[in-house]
């Protein structure tokens, strides 16, 4: 705002109109030479239309590989959980708490994965409250756990059938290290793959913008620039990938700033 930007929310775009600008929902057209996109590749090109991205680059958008393999669960607590490690002087609350079994139960989870199973071979946790008090009411607390591995479509029933079941497989994957873990937990909020499309619309429920195997990852991440002329990317599909980093904007706001000149 100081700069002089205008900044807008709860505007839908419908069109990323190249040279021109975008068009809302609404109909109304926002005037701009330069587009820089933090949605996710597929959704961008859905934006564009048909004739605006060139072949090869359209073929790459489609075959963009966007399954999510996380599970978000979102827990209400009316105790923090004792972890045995406090024994040993660890205070966990006010820190993010890896959980896993070792790397081949982590690589049996993921063929599982791909098989179309639910099954956790790791977990990472948080306590927000540990910070913010004003996050729960007095007295409680939150946790969430961000957990792999979980299909976006299971090869048995959906996953409004099997929410609650997978949410377990969470708390069961934490009890070894808090046993008292179930008993802390007032409510459980369990997000799959087409949950976080739905509410955030991330296609395929991808947080990451896409898988980071060895094919999607370091010069095989898309880069900023777009071959669409004033059609730039700053979400995390671009390098060098996801998590909280402003890299991938940083990247895209110099390509911008150096294309200006």
């Amino acid at each position: 705002r100081e700069a002089g930007a205008e900044i807008s929310t709860d505007m839908a775009v419908e069109r990323v109109l190249p040279g021109e600008g975008v068009e809302l929902a609404s109909g109304e057209r926002i005037e701009a030479g330069t587009v820089v996109c933090n949605a996710d590749p597929k959704r961008l090109l859905g934006m564009l239309g048909d004739d605006a991205v060139p072949p090869d680059y359209r073929e790459r958008l489609i075959s963009w590989d966007v399954r999510s393999p996380v599970v978000k669960v979102n827990m209400a607590l009316g105790r923090l959980p004792a972890f045995e490690a406090e024994a040993a002087g660890f205070q966990h609350d006010r820190a993010m708490i890896t959980v896993t079994l070792g790397i081949d139960a982590g690589q049996d989870a993921f063929e599982a994965c791909g098989r179309g199973e639910p099954r956790i071979g790791f977990c990472e946790l948080y306590f927000q409250t540990a910070y913010d008090d004003t996050a729960a009411p007095p007295g409680k607390h939150t946790m969430s756990a961000f957990c792999q591995y979980v299909p976006y479509e299971l090869s048995q029933g959906t996953w409004d059938d099997r929410r609650e079941e997978i949410g377990r497989l969470v708390i069961d994957a934490i009890a070894p290290y808090a046993p008292d873990v179930g008993d802390c937990i007032e409510h459980m909020d369990v997000l799959g793959p087409p949950d976080i499309e739905e509410r955030i619309g991330l296609t395929g429920g991808s947080i990451f913008q896409g898988g980071t195997l060895p094919g999607q990852m370091w010069d095989r991440r898309l880069e900023p620039r777009t071959p669409v002329p004033g059609v730039y990317l700053c979400g995390a599909a671009t390098h060098p990938a996801g998590s909280v980093i402003a890299l991938n904007g940083r990247n895209a706001a110099e390509a911008v700033l150096a294309d200006s000149q």
